[in-house]
């Protein structure tokens, strides 16, 4: 198993951030780009052959009918696994928990990846963990999600959702439907208005862990980046040369949102690479 940390600071003292990172934004409209076909290409490039081919709700349908079949592999493999087949409910969750502050964070770029479930359990079974819808596509569930999809590929989804972040994950409040079709296209990032849910302290390695990232994103505001070891937001900060208690700057993030997104795409390879080495064995 490749170490994250280690991989990065290999990745840092080969590849100097001053020199791996500019800060035009013409480099950052290409990183864009090329993360876009990383992912399989923008909605419309991906899927809008139907639609020039014929009518524009056959194609929406089809859409559906796709995210439908993910929705149920994810659904399938879930109950292989023993695990729910919906999303996460986060008033479950916070049952026995015991919140000790609620801080509104604004609107934040969520990474979609970290949107795990939604707020109350009204439309949970809609969706399987992926997002993706499970209702058959004679509902009036699926003629909404396809009425969103036609409006993401004409004009794109601006609308922000409503959603609350318990331990760097984000549960959704307002706008399920918009973070399926988003996901579905693979967006990478999902804005929304925020509030952080605060757990009391206690001994847990989960939660110490949370405290190190909450002192980390009063500095830096980013949140796309997770740990399973206590330390390694202190140590992040030292690789991208801030002092501790040191405040990032704009600069500072749209540098190293480049330089995170260039790793993870490495780091992700080179785990792959592994994992089918394994494979072979």
């Amino acid at each position: 198993m490749v170490s994250y940390l280690s991989y990065l600071k290999k990745f840092c003292k080969s590849t100097p951030l001053a020199e791996k990172v500019s800060h035009k934004s013409e480099f950052h409209v290409i990183l864009f780009l090329d993360l876009c076909r990383i992912h399989g290409g923008t909605g419309r490039e991906r899927k809008t052959g139907a639609i020039e081919e014929g009518s524009s709700a056959m194609a929406m349908l089809e859409d559906y009918r796709s995210a439908l079949r993910a929705g149920q592999r994810a659904y399938r493999a879930c109950v292989a696994r023993g695990q729910s087949p919906y999303l996460a409910v986060l008033d479950d969750i916070l049952v026995n928990v015991n919140i000790v502050a609620q801080e509104p964070l604004g609107l934040v770029e969520i990474p979609a990846e970290s949107i795990v479930g939604t707020k109350t359990s009204g439309r949970h079974t809609a969706f399987a963990p992926n997002f993706m819808p499970l209702l058959e596509p004679d509902t009036e569930f699926a003629g909404k999600w396809s009425n969103l999809c036609d409006a993401h590929l004409d004009e794109g989804i601006h609308t922000p959702i409503i959603a609350y972040e318990f331990l760097n994950k984000f549960y959704v409040q307002e706008g399920n439907k918009r973070v399926s079709v988003l996901k579905y296209f693979d967006a990478v990032r999902i804005a929304g208005t925020v509030t952080r849910l605060i757990p009391e302290r206690n001994d847990s390695l989960e939660n110490r862990i949370y405290y190190e990232f909450l002192d980390f994103y009063k500095l830096s505001k980013v949140n796309d980046v997770h740990f399973s070891r206590l330390g390694g937001y202190a140590k992040l900060q030292t690789l991208v040369c801030k002092a501790s208690g040191e405040s990032w700057t704009d600069d500072d993030r749209l540098s190293f949102s480049s330089f995170y997104t260039m790793f993870r795409q490495q780091f992700l390879c080179l785990l792959y690479t592994s994992d089918a080495g394994d494979d072979g064995e």
